[in-house]
């Protein structure tokens, strides 16, 4: 891959880094307020990503990918700045409520431009790697954001954590400004609504993939974010040690990352042979009362995912119509955080009606069936987005735009 693009990717992972930080001062704060206004500021922050995420996607194919990065991420230093303001004595609970909405908007119609920018850089051979080196950097990001929120809160409070995720973001809008991908993105300004994509979806045939990405993400990451903490709430683990075990998802997920973003994909039975083995993790996390059980059962849920994804989302990418790279990553954003909603009530009332084990036994069910839905043939997918053209030859990599 090229230097702007490894740019690029680091500057993105040191703004989700600062994105992560924020998010556990807002929920750390929020806390000090009690458990209502704690759940009710990170639903603020959740509901926007869901609701608005496919209007990102319509945004950034009409107004240019790069261009909507750079608006969100320019619109959210100001609110940050504003932020700051009052950060340095007792924060309202309304500050924190306007706080978590706007970084829930500003990441909804963000997202979608974010998740088509590497493809801007990418042939089809290199873009397996492409999105598990980017992949790779957010999770080392986002798993070290709390750890480092925790600090900074502890040595300065709200006003240095803000102060960082300005500098994060003012980092990556400078690399924006600069960067410029070796592809041209393609913009189609007749065609902008979500309908367009959709029937696109449909004639790509990769409607069954968004059906699995909505299994997918329904069964893991409730696993991951309610499952985990409720079984060690059952067995008497202990927080800390509830979260050690939650975390060895990550470990899962990384290494199989790693080994893309080193080697390239895994072949053509991964997609087949992930969500087995995540269910198996699941199906033990569900029997154990071991701690290192329970700890195998979570790296084995995170192989199986990452197995999955550094497959399927690949196709997904390279199935992408001219003049539609964001919406298409917006109706698997959509996929993803509408499952997740639907998914943590679901898997709480399961296992307090029938119990912790028969809900994790429906969601490694779930998981299962995620690998009967096809991916599409290599035979069947559209040729590269037809918009999407190399630079002519010697064209320079970076510009001060």
């Amino acid at each position: 891959m090229t230097r702007a693009f490894r740019t690029w990717a680091v500057a993105a992972a040191a703004s989700t880094l600062g994105d992560s930080v924020t998010g556990f001062a807002l929920g750390w704060t929020a806390a000090a307020h009690g458990p209502g206004v704690a759940g009710l500021v990170l639903t603020l922050q959740s509901v926007p990503l869901c609701l608005l995420v496919l209007l990102g996607g319509a945004v950034a194919d009409r107004w240019g990918i790069r261009r909507t990065m750079v608006c969100c991420d320019a619109a959210m230093v100001l609110v940050l700045l504003v932020f700051l303001t009052s950060a340095g004595g007792a924060v309202s609970v309304t500050a924190l409520c306007l706080l978590a909405v706007a970084a829930g908007t500003a990441a909804a119609l963000r997202r979608p431009a974010d998740g088509a920018f590497p493809r801007l850089f990418a042939t089809d051979e290199q873009l397996a790697r492409a999105l598990a080196s980017v992949s790779l950097l957010q999770q080392v990001a986002r798993t070290s954001g709390p750890a480092l929120g925790g600090l900074l809160l502890g040595l300065g409070g709200l006003p240095l954590t803000t102060g960082v995720d300005v500098g994060t973001y003012l980092l990556v809008l400078a690399v924006l400004l600069r960067v410029r991908p070796p592809h041209q993105e393609p913009t189609v300004p007749g065609s902008s609504g979500v309908r367009a994509a959709l029937r696109a979806a449909r004639a790509a045939g990769v409607v069954p993939l968004l059906g699995a990405v909505t299994l997918v993400g329904g069964s893991v990451l409730p696993t991951v974010i309610l499952g985990v903490p409720l079984a060690g709430q059952e067995r008497g683990w202990g927080a800390a040690t509830t979260g050690a075990v939650a975390g060895c998802w990550t470990v899962g997920t990384f290494a199989v990352t790693s080994a893309v973003a080193r080697w390239g994909t895994l072949g053509p039975r991964a997609p087949l042979v992930g969500p087995p083995v995540g269910a198996l993790g699941v199906l033990l996390l569900a029997t154990t009362d071991s701690v290192r059980a329970g700890a195998l059962a979570l790296v084995l849920l995170g192989i199986g995912t990452a197995a999955w994804t550094t497959a399927a989302l690949p196709v997904f990418v390279r199935a992408t119509p001219a003049g539609m790279l964001a919406r298409f990553q917006a109706l698997l954003g959509f996929a993803q955080n509408l499952a997740v909603l639907l998914a943590l009530p679901g898997l709480g009332w399961v296992a307090g009606t029938a119990g912790l084990r028969p809900a994790l036994g429906l969601v490694a069910v779930l998981l299962l069936a995620s690998a009967a839905l096809p991916l599409p043939a290599a035979g069947d997918r559209p040729r590269p987005p037809a918009g999407v053209t190399a630079a002519p030859p010697g064209q320079e990599e970076t510009d001060s735009r």
